[in-house]
């Protein structure tokens, strides 16, 4: 059951036994989007749009750990919001925390005409980004050994953002991507996938048809590791350090890939998302690295706290502005009601009969480096 609150006070906190009277219904399909498979992965399956809510006793449910993780959480937003003004202080939850409260509506307009709406949800794309700019600054770093501070620094961050079941799907499409790029061999890379589908599904079969986000996230682990290859040769004059050019690459590969999709299940397509996300993903780790250290130095120092901030800032500005900026430009994103799952299917088979030479190319070539005296 979801119940909904549009009161806004008292705050409720996850623990707390509470008393709901209202209505329950029955979801239902509006517009073209089906909210009742929306939720129904979910388990949900009733919603009290409008219900009086009393707190009988609070903090006495639920599991220990997970409310310690969501009051450390909760905590650290307040303290976001001392460092930062709006609109960048819920925009740094957002990249920091999945949280999207606060963020006003031009701006997520923006964010929508634009595709950078992924930046303020937790996903497995982000987290791969990620994973490959934190790969750039351990460069010094034999890449056999990178997997394991790499997965270590993915486990800290589930912890800290409260380790709810999206985040933690998302970490696993992020650690895929993080294994898969460490296989040498593209059919290994592409069992890894195949296999981690499988064990994901078996727990929720729900995800493979009523979940976007999962389809998202997995369509942008495969544009990264199929499509990143090729798009390699042709932005190879990128700088390589800190993960620049792994960066971009992933962030282009992963539109590319999920492009079709966003276009069949939201009816909208932004022509300008490619070059978008290429212009702010050198700036969403400084962004996320300068919030997080911000935020912690703070609360033992503030004034040091308010300086690094500056920096974190510094980030957010751009971010903001090259939204706002490409937004403005005409036809940034176009309407396509019209496009269907026919139309989508032969969009994917176009992509895949284009880069199946390029691809078998590859592979050639590092089967050849790995079996060859030379290559040996």
């Amino acid at each position: 059951m979801l119940v909904t609150d549009y009161n806004g006070w008292p705050e409720f906190h996850y623990g707390d036994e509470v008393l709901v009277l209202g209505t329950l219904e029955r979801p239902e399909p509006f517009d073209t989007f089906s909210y009742d498979r929306y939720l129904n992965r979910y388990g949900i399956y009733s919603v009290m749009n409008r219900a009086e809510i009393e707190v009988i006793s609070s903090g006495r449910h639920g599991n220990r750990l997970r409310a310690l993780l969501y009051g450390i959480k909760s905590r650290f937003e307040r303290q976001i919001g001392k460092l930062y003004p709006e609109p960048h202080a819920s925009l740094m939850m957002g990249l920091l925390t999945g949280s999207r409260r606060g963020i006003p509506e031009h701006l997520l307009k923006d964010f929508n005409a634009t595709g950078l709406t992924h930046l303020i949800a937790i996903s497995g794309f982000n987290i791969t980004i990620i994973i490959s700019l934190l790969g750039g600054f351990l460069f010094f770093v034999p890449a056999r050994f990178k997997i394991i501070p790499l997965s270590m620094g993915i486990v800290v961050f589930v912890l800290f953002v409260g380790a709810g079941a999206a985040v933690v799907r998302s970490a696993i499409m992020g650690t895929l991507g993080l294994l898969a790029l460490s296989v040498g061999r593209i059919a290994q890379r592409r069992l890894i996938i195949l296999w981690t589908l499988f064990f994901m599904l078996s727990v929720n079969p729900k995800y493979l048809w009523y979940d976007a986000g999962f389809q998202l996230s997995f369509l942008a682990v495969l544009g990264i590791l199929e499509l990143g290859p090729y798009l390699k040769r042709w932005l190879h004059i990128l700088p390589t350090s800190f993960g620049i050019q792994e960066a971009i690459v992933a962030t282009i590969a992963a539109q590319i890939a999920a492009a079709p999709l966003i276009a069949m299940l939201f009816g909208s397509f932004s022509l300008v998302a490619p070059v978008a996300n290429a212009f702010v993903a050198m700036l969403v780790p400084f962004a996320m690295l300068f919030g997080f250290l911000s935020t912690v130095v703070s609360f033992m120092a503030f004034p040091i706290g308010q300086l690094i901030a500056f920096l974190g800032f510094g980030c957010l500005e751009w971010i903001i502005h090259t939204a706002h900026l490409f937004a403005t430009f005409p036809f940034a994103s176009i309407q396509v009601s019209w496009f269907d799952e026919r139309m989508m299917a032969a969009l994917y088979g176009l992509v895949l009969l284009t880069l199946l030479g390029p691809l078998q190319a590859i592979g050639t070539r590092i089967r050849v480096g790995s079996f060859s005296p030379a290559g040996s």
